[in-house]
């Protein structure tokens, strides 16, 4: 295992994906210490390339239910970015939209089982029933609303047109999955943690053939995934997918600031030279925030599967972060695991005042995000494509 050299991933060791079918015998303290500090190697320029243009000339669609309140509201067919502009905060899988050129849409809720999948939710609550009910309340109103009114139903869109459907949750029942056979079905579980992912992880559901598990590890090791999963984060998103946003938000000013996702805020808060602030507002006025950003901080104990990580490095920030309470590590690089906020806020004003440093580092987080969060999803989803279409 070698260091890499300057200019590429400095304080990184070479260690190569092959590596991961052995990490299930090595000891977890190793695999921690590899997804900080070991780097393996990216998906080159050609190959990405080469994925891209396999989707090209096929169609794709990505679909959630109106039982999902998150992601993106309103669909605008002719900008991508509109799209995203529509979403509650977190900004989802925009590269299916924004470099495979996906039709997004939002259905109605059918009446089928497994479309309801996501009432599992609530088993924890006081009062599950409760919960589904209101839960299902707010879903009549919206349908029944103006806007509502005119969303389809699952039986109103010819799934058999696309060549990938990846579905948020199952929101297309069984009984149309089957009858589409040459239609490559994927899907997220929208909880990280919950039912629907334990048990996806095991077999997919439903008549789909890939369960995109939500993780970004740089190594797949413990648990090695199954077959028909993929390492796939929510936030499938790329550094020129960032640079088309970026374009095209008003008044985003300089770098100018520090910020805290919520859990980690503290009254009163560790000094700083920098303000600090929190990401608030809809996903107009995130992005805004996210664009004036040093840096972005998760210090809280409170575990976090940690898809902030990858918003905070792909729009030019630095990400710092407590490795001890995420989920998933691989943003972070050695000298950014911050167990506490003062600790974090310190690490954040030295490098913003050094530039070299910043850039450096920002540089070489990027090319980390970028290949977990987008190059080697996209080429995983890719192979899985071309051996089902063959």
């Amino acid at each position: 295992m070698r260091r890499v050299s300057p200019g590429t991933q400095t304080g990184l060791f070479s260690l190569p994906q092959f590596w991961e079918r052995v990490g299930r015998f090595l000891p977890r303290a190793w695999l921690y210490w590899a997804e900080i500090h070991a780097w393996p190697e990216p998906v080159s320029d050609s190959d990405l390339r080469a994925d891209l243009f396999f989707w090209k000339s096929r169609r794709v669609a990505l679909v959630k239910q109106t039982a999902y309140h998150a992601l993106y509201l309103k669909p605008d067919p002719l900008d991508w970015k509109k799209t995203v502009f529509s979403s509650h905060w977190h900004l989802g899988p925009f590269s299916f939209l924004a470099e495979l050129k996906a039709d997004y849409h939002i259905v109605r809720q059918a009446s089928e089982p497994e479309t309801f999948l996501w009432k599992k939710k609530y088993a924890d609550d006081p009062d599950p029933n409760n919960s589904f009910v209101r839960k299902m309340e707010e879903v009549r109103t919206l349908e029944a609303s103006g806007p509502g009114r005119l969303l389809p139903s699952v039986d109103d869109i010819a799934w058999s047109q696309y060549d990938l459907v990846i579905a948020i949750d199952i929101p297309i029942p069984e009984r149309i999955v089957r009858k589409c056979p040459a239609t490559l079905w994927c899907y997220y579980s929208i909880e990280a943690g919950g039912p629907l992912q334990k048990h996806s992880l095991i077999a997919p559901l439903a008549g789909y053939r890939l369960f995109l598990n939500h993780g970004f590890r740089r190594y797949r090791s413990r648990p090695q995934n199954r077959g028909h999963v993929l390492e796939f984060p929510l936030q499938f998103q790329s550094p020129g997918a960032w640079e088309e946003l970026r374009k095209a938000v008003p008044f985003a000013g300089n770098r100018s600031c520090i910020l805290l996702e919520k859990n980690s805020w503290a009254d009163p808060l560790p000094s700083s030279r920098l303000p600090i602030g929190h990401p608030a507002g809809d996903a107009l006025a995130y992005l805004q925030q996210m664009l004036t950003a040093w840096a972005c901080l998760h210090t809280t104990w409170k575990p976090r599967w940690g898809n902030w990580a990858v918003e905070a490095v792909l729009s030019g920030s630095v990400f710092l972060g407590n490795a001890g309470s995420l989920a998933q590590i691989s943003p972070l690089l050695p000298g950014l695991d911050c167990r506490t906020l003062a600790d974090g806020i310190t690490k954040a004003n030295v490098l913003a005042e050094n530039q070299t440093a910043w850039e450096a580092v920002q540089r070489q987080q990027t090319r980390v995000v970028d290949q977990v969060a987008f190059r080697r999803p996209l080429a995983d989803l890719t192979r899985k494509a071309r051996e089902f279409f063959r």
